[in-house]
């Protein structure tokens, strides 16, 4: 599954208020969706051509751009309008969008004034952005204006803005209200002595600095001719915070429209008992589709032994998750398991992944995770009991008390430059390095408190209150456990 974002907005000739505005739109869309690729299409052709002829620079259309995430391979675009309203532009984008409804799955984000609650975010948004204004000065939005239906909008939104503050005011350039409206209601208010100009457009483009403040029968040269002291704020709203952040909301709504419903879950089993297994665990393994269990290449299934009773029945894949340190090998199998989670979750199928003790400690599953979370699927950690929690709890002691600190170390990589770290000590997965790492806190005076388990909950565990007792190597699933010293 490929996955796009196509943010269309209407375009501007002008490359200061295109970055500060539809760029940043299209900016805020990429950091919300980090697995999805972000393209861009404008729907005034007029102004296609004019950056095509001026700068050689190569917008697309709505067609355009759909027939080139279609040549590239993507099936799910979630289509985000930055239009302000359902006006003529949104309608006929998604007219120019129909075909394609056939050969790819699309969803189409709301522009900035759809619900109610959009036109509160808005206002909101708005007044807590803009210049403050003194107390004799109004605000004068200025808003395209449409003959289409969808131009109550304007009258909506100011009504809203009043609510807040009653010297707000909208007109358009093209539709009602008009300037004039506006005016015979200012008239009306002899305390206003002063306003304040701003586009109520996503970009600050030619309206706004044409026929909002421009030096040629202007709103602003009317209004100054009409005794008004009058300042012009050129800002798009493309660059108020609040309003990127309604584009995001809306697109999510796509997004989620598209999103599959399958699911990738990291399940910990905890260390060895399966009466360790959470209850969220165990109705996770009994409610999945496909139960993903790690493959070391050796004949021990740790992981799947502990869940097996709450799997039986379940498919069952394994997932190479190879023990050595070539970052190289691990890598490409990771993506591997990553390539055939995203697969199952592209059929709706709920993925449960067995791992050791706690997904988030020293686990091989987190880096799957990642890569399945990068490519835009829903992920979910199920925590485990940690080995060096039950590994405690076997030996009858704490872990640590009061302002102790707890320091937890891999101890099958080198670990010398921690073992002077004044904190109790965990040491995971040992095994390998058990009788190096013995003599170690030996020599520095820690061998009496220390402890060890091996194979903590399973048939063949071994402990040892005394770790200075383990005369022999032990296996691969060994915790030691040094309290005091160092301090």
């Amino acid at each position: 599954m490929k996955k796009a974002i196509l943010a269309v907005s209407f375009g501007t000739t002008y490359p200061d208020t295109l970055e500060q505005t539809i760029a940043a739109t299209e900016q805020a869309l990429a950091a919300a969706y980090p697995g999805w690729e972000v393209r861009r299409a404008f729907t005034s052709g007029m102004i296609i051509r004019k950056l095509l002829k001026r700068d050689g620079l190569q917008i697309d259309n709505v067609a355009q751009a759909m027939d080139r995430l279609e040549a590239e391979g993507f099936t799910h675009v979630a289509v985000q309008s930055t239009h302000v309203m359902h006006g003529e532009e949104y309608e006929k984008m998604l007219a120019q969008l129909e075909p394609y409804r056939l050969r790819m799955r699309l969803s189409v984000g709301m522009p900035l004034l759809h619900a109610e609650s959009d036109y509160e975010a808005v206002a909101d948004a708005l007044l807590a952005w803009m210049p403050k204004l003194d107390e004799n000065e109004a605000l004068v939005l200025m808003g395209h204006g449409t003959a289409h239906f969808a131009n109550s909008a304007y009258a909506q939104m100011e009504h809203v803005l009043q609510e807040r503050c009653d010297r707000v005011y909208v007109a358009t350039v093209e539709g009602y209200p008009e300037l004039d409206s506006v005016q015979r209601r200012l008239a009306k208010r002899p305390e206003i002595q002063k306003l304040m100009l701003s586009p109520f457009m996503l970009v600050a483009g030619d309206h706004a600095r044409n026929d909002m403040a421009g030096s040629e029968d202007s709103w602003e040269v009317q209004l100054k001719a009409a005794g008004y002291p009058v300042r012009s704020v050129l800002q798009g709203l493309g660059q108020c915070p609040k309003v990127r952040e309604l584009f995001v909301e809306h697109c999510r709504q796509a997004v989620e429209a598209l999103t599959p419903a399958g699911k990738l879950f990291g399940v910990g089993v905890g260390p060895g008992d399966p009466e360790l297994l959470t209850l969220k665990a165990v109705r996770i393994l009994r409610e999945a589709d496909v139960v993903m269990v790690p493959d070391t290449c050796s004949s021990d299934k740790t992981a799947l032994t502990i869940a097996k009773e709450y799997v039986s029945g379940k498919e069952l894949l394994f997932a190479k998750t190879p023990m050595v340190r070539d970052r190289a090998v691990v890598d490409a199998a990771y993506e591997q398991a990553a390539e055939r989670i995203c697969a199952l979750l592209d059929q709706g199928k709920q993925v449960a992944f067995l791992t050791l003790g706690d997904p988030t400690v020293y686990s091989t599953y987190m880096y799957i995770h990642e890569k399945v979370l990068r490519r835009g699927y829903a992920v979910e950690v199920v925590p485990g009991v940690p080995s060096f929690c039950a590994a405690a709890a076997r030996l009858n002691q704490s872990l640590c008390q009061g302002q102790e600190p707890l320091l937890v170390i891999p101890a099958s990589h080198d670990s010398q430059a921690l073992l002077d770290v004044p904190a109790n000590k965990v040491f995971m997965k040992a095994g390998r390095s058990i009788l190096e790492l013995k003599q170690a806190l030996s020599d520095r005076n820690l061998l009496e408190g220390a402890s060890m388990v091996e194979n903590c909950g399973m048939a063949n565990e071994r402990v040892y209150p005394r770790f200075e007792d383990l005369k022999e190597p032990s296996g691969y699933f060994s915790l030691v456990i040094s309290k005091g010293g160092n301090s």
